[in-house]
């Protein structure tokens, strides 16, 4: 007669217990439930296509890129989807660029954006963290793209992400060409400008192409696409 270990005796159990249930029982390998997270897009088809719908709620996503590379184009794009759906949203702007008449030409709803200006990053990452903690907001932008002479310590990010994740509500970080939250971000974009596009005579800058890749994605794929940014009138 064979052993009887621990593992012998679970599979007569299952055994057992699909006898007992009849003939259409069937084991089927476990695995996470599917979370239902409400996503803003940022009205480019082709990315939002690649990220699943977008960035998702309660998590914290980073979009890195040079100036010129429509950086600021897609986080206004985050703002302008939100604050079309009747939500609430945030920006903290460490690097004084914000500029409302810009954000309202492309859909920003002033009326629902709060601006906060932080001149130093100790206080834009507190003003953030505050922001996150009162709940209320779908989507807080924080502005870091500018060179900093020091990276913030992984424990402010860690703080972040937990208030983010306690209030569902979405988290974008601006940095420039380096990355700043590293393994902390469940998404991160990388932006690299291409060409500015011209048109009419004479030739008038009306906008830029850029290749945004997803170079983090815990929740779907990476890849890249090529995007078409227009200028602000």
């Amino acid at each position: 007669m064979p052993p009887i270990g621990p593992g012998t005796a679970r599979h007569a159990s299952v055994e057992a217990l699909l006898c007992d249930l009849g003939p259409r029982a069937q084991v089927v390998r476990g695995r996470a439930p599917q979370e239902d997270l409400r996503r803003w897009a940022t009205g480019l088809a082709p990315l939002d296509h690649l990220l699943g719908g977008g960035f998702a709620e309660g998590r914290v996503g980073e979009i890195a890129g040079p100036a010129s590379s429509g950086r600021t184009a897609l986080a206004l794009g985050l703002l302008a989807t939100a604050t079309a759906r009747e939500q609430s949203v945030a920006l903290v702007d460490a690097t004084d660029s914000f500029d409302p008449a810009s954000a309202a030409e492309v859909g920003v709803d002033l009326e629902r954006t709060l601006w906060v200006r932080a001149p130093a990053l100790s206080e834009g990452l507190r003003a953030t963290e505050i922001l996150l903690r009162a709940g209320g907001f779908a989507l807080v932008a924080l502005d870091l793209a500018r060179r900093l002479d020091r990276a913030p310590a992984s424990h402010h990010w860690l703080r972040l992400v937990r208030a983010a994740a306690a209030t569902r509500t979405a988290l974008v970080v601006l940095s420039a060409d380096a990355r700043q939250v590293g393994s902390h971000a469940d998404l991160a974009l990388e932006m690299r400008p291409l060409r500015p596009r011209f048109e009419g005579t004479p030739a008038l800058l009306v906008g830029l192409e850029a290749e945004v890749a997803v170079v983090r994605h815990r929740r779907g794929p990476e890849g890249s696409v090529r995007l078409r940014f227009r200028s602000a009138p």
